[in-house]
């Protein structure tokens, strides 16, 4: 099989999956926020959010760190079975001390009652979510996202399934928690249950590999702590000194966010592995094929989602949530720039751990973090959720413009300005398109928008015949190419 056809299979399983997981999703909110209210939702976010803050401790960059090693030492089953094994080790015992102080810690905060009860509820949900980034970083060293996928939809749909009883039962804010911790751990389950066959996960007390770990991974730990403190201090800033109403309104916007922003993720994890390898042995042709391929992956995906969105924002929030969510729409709009953003910054941020930058990006961090939480500090008091949000789009275009730079530094030939126009293009066309459908069902507006984007796409040549041919052709005989 061709390396763009694995590639694409891996990429287009996660597609689908990611459709799939993205609806259930979107259904998982409208129940949510429906039930719980603007309230009840706010208290859940706030919670969330403030898990978040000691789940950023957590990461120490080694998720993404133990799959570049992966990558540079593909074939070593010796070496890779040491790697995970030592690795998962070293995040249940970091977990359990990190993540068991948080729920503590929140008895400290002039918080409501419900809220300090959802963070102890949320643990059992951080704890499986931090052992599954080590099982995913397997999936993509093996290109076996589509197991991610399926994990994904499976425990979504459990998560859906104990919204639905919280309905049937009416039930409250802390048994719909402990569903969302449920499914977290089911997805746990699922993908462990199928990574176990190709690499090992027993407990393997290896403090000499933590070291080199730890030794190559704390530039990038220290700049996802700098970019997730940032990410998610306006949620936590906004819980204290705004109503919890308005902590709905916001973070319903912002779940509609985080969810989009997974699909970037998931590629740019499959895509590490081959960069880094083809870095390590110098085959600048394959790093800069690579790297354009990811770049066109994620203009064809952010551009129309972002137009999309500005377009029926409001809509989609009302369509998702109800009325009384309209203001999440006007915020969604201001989002779904960082979203865009995101998605083509996600890349950019793994070709600086392939190609060993992560110190040239660790001050840009720090800088962007720090000035954004002095915004938050400052601007969300008196302008609340539109400061938030829009000091959300500065901070994650600082961060994306200087990890792209450093990125094309490394291969100038990396990037498409053909493709960007001509996506722009069909996106501006799409945008016009559903415009006068705006008060129409929802499906109906982006059904059409779809339709246009992809027809536009390939009448332009944004897609390429030759990529389409090579992705579905499914011709016997076909060459092998061992890319993992």
């Amino acid at each position: 099989m061709s390396e763009t056809r694995v590639i694409a299979w891996n990429t287009g399983s996660q597609a689908v999956g990611k459709v799939i997981s993205t609806l259930l999703g979107v259904a998982g909110i409208a129940i949510m926020t429906r039930h719980l209210g603007l309230i009840g939702f706010g208290y859940y976010s706030t919670a969330n959010a403030f898990f978040q803050i000691f789940a950023i401790m957590l990461d120490l960059g080694i998720n993404v760190m133990l799959v570049q090693m992966l990558g540079e030492h593909k074939g070593d089953e010796k070496y890779e079975n040491r790697a995970v094994s030592a690795t998962m080790t070293f995040r249940i015992a970091t977990g359990i001390l990190i993540l068991g102080i948080a729920p503590f810690i929140s008895l400290l905060f002039p918080y409501a009652w419900e809220v300090k009860l959802a963070i102890f509820a949320l643990w059992a949900s951080f704890f499986s979510a931090s052992l599954n980034q080590v099982v995913i970083g397997v999936q993509q060293r093996h290109l076996k996202m589509h197991i991610v996928a399926i994990s994904e939809v499976l425990g979504r749909a459990i998560l859906l399934i104990g919204l639905l009883v919280a309905i049937a039962l009416n039930l409250g804010l802390i048994p719909i928690v402990i569903f969302v911790s449920i499914g977290s751990a089911c997805n746990l389950i699922i993908n462990w249950w199928v990574a176990r066959h190709y690499a090992s996960f027993k407990w393997n007390w290896d403090t000499a590999f933590w070291k080199e770990l730890l030794t190559r991974s704390w530039p990038i730990g220290v700049s996802i702590f700098f970019n997730l403190a940032y990410f998610k201090a306006d949620t936590l800033i906004l819980s204290l000194v705004r109503p919890a109403a308005e902590v709905g309104i916001y973070s319903a916007a912002y779940r509609v966010l985080e969810i989009l922003v997974t699909f970037p993720f998931m590629l740019a994890g499959v895509m590490l592995p081959l960069l880094a390898h083809a870095w390590a042995k110098k085959n600048a042709d394959r790093f800069a094929h690579l790297l354009r391929q990811s770049y066109n992956v994620m203009i064809l995906i952010a551009i129309p989602m972002a137009i999309g969105i500005i377009v029926m924002g409001v809509p989609a929030m009302i369509f998702i949530s109800g009325q009384d969510y309209a203001a999440s729409g006007q915020i969604l709009k201001i989002l779904a720039i960082a979203t865009a953003v995101i998605y083509f910054g996600t890349i950019s941020s793994h070709v600086v751990v392939a190609v060993n930058k992560q110190m040239k990006m660790l001050p840009v961090y720090i800088i962007v973090a720090v000035l954004t939480v002095i915004g938050y500090v400052a601007l969300i008091p008196q302008y609340g959720m539109v400061a938030a949000a829009w000091l959300t789009v500065a901070s994650e275009t600082a961060v994306a413009v200087a990890s792209t730079l450093i990125a094309l530094e490394a291969s100038p030939k990396g990037f498409s300005w053909s493709v960007t126009l001509k996506s722009l293009f069909a996106s501006l066309v799409m945008a016009l398109t559903i415009l006068p459908l705006q008060n129409l069902w929802l499906p109906i507006p982006i059904a059409v928008g779809v339709i246009v984007y992809a027809a536009l796409t390939v009448i332009t040549g944004a897609i390429s015949k030759e990529t389409l041919k090579e992705i579905f052709a499914m011709r016997r005989g076909e060459a092998t190419i061992d890319v993992i």
